[in-house]
């Protein structure tokens, strides 16, 4: 009934579970809300690391939605035991609670470091890595079925990749224009949770399809950068005078 890579409930019982969840909520009555993720860009994770890569990174995505959706959220992948897609279905949860979810899991994922083989003889430590979320919630109206939920989640989805990924896009009928959350810290030089300093390359480099999207460095080291383009600049500011 689980997922055997991430964890994470198979797509069959997790309809099962959501459906159960949605009838609770029409005979309370409750909110009910629903989340979409898809990890961004995750085919250049394979396509430069290698498959056994972007396993580590589906199950550190994994681990980290079911620590933000509580006890009784119920997530599960969208596309059964493949792609890089994930539902996440949250009883007695109205749409500002979801969003709150989303935004935890947003930062929460753009912080992650996650080492993986390449090969036999060599490893990675992938970092930067962004997720779009559609976002949906039920209220006044419970609909008829969970694919009705499912439709208007996957709209939103669409709208967030659209723009450009690392987003979170609100359900078009429930939001007076189209909401998008960009979390800011994925652009900007931040500390990581383990004390390391991301550097994201895209502020400074043209992005490519197979190009690192961040620079990862430990506190000694980002000190040791920044005293050697200090020691740079300053010669070149003399130089110019």
């Amino acid at each position: 009934m689980t997922d055997e890579l991430t964890g994470v409930l198979d797509r069959r019982r997790w309809d099962h579970d959501a459906s159960q969840a949605l009838l609770q909520a029409r005979h309370k009555p409750w909110p009910l809300s629903l989340i979409l993720v898809d990890l961004d860009r995750f085919k250049d994770i394979n396509d430069l690391y290698g498959h056994p890569a972007g396993d580590a990174v589906l199950r550190a995505a994994a681990t980290a939605l079911r620590h933000h959706s509580g006890e009784r959220g119920i997530v599960g992948r969208y596309g059964g035991h493949t792609g890089d897609e994930f539902l996440i279905l949250l009883p007695d949860t109205n749409l500002e609670a979801a969003l709150a979810v989303a935004r935890s899991i947003q930062v929460h994922i753009s912080s992650l470091s996650v080492p993986a083989m390449t090969s036999c003889e060599s490893a990675v430590t992938i970092t930067g890595w962004t997720v779009s979320m559609g976002v949906a919630a039920c209220t006044d109206l419970i609909p008829g079925d969970l694919s009705e939920l499912l439709l208007e989640c996957d709209v939103a989805l669409r709208d967030a990749k659209r723009s450009g990924g690392n987003q979170i896009c609100i359900a078009g009928s429930q939001a007076a224009a189209s909401h998008r959350e960009r979390d800011p810290r994925v652009e900007e030089v931040h500390q990581l949770a383990d004390g390391e300093v991301c550097i994201p390359l895209t502020r400074y480099l043209k992005a490519t399809p197979y190009a690192p999207r961040s620079l990862v460095l430990s506190s000694e080291s980002a000190h040791r950068l920044h005293a050697d383009l200090t020691a740079v600049l300053d010669q070149l500011a003399h130089t110019e005078q």
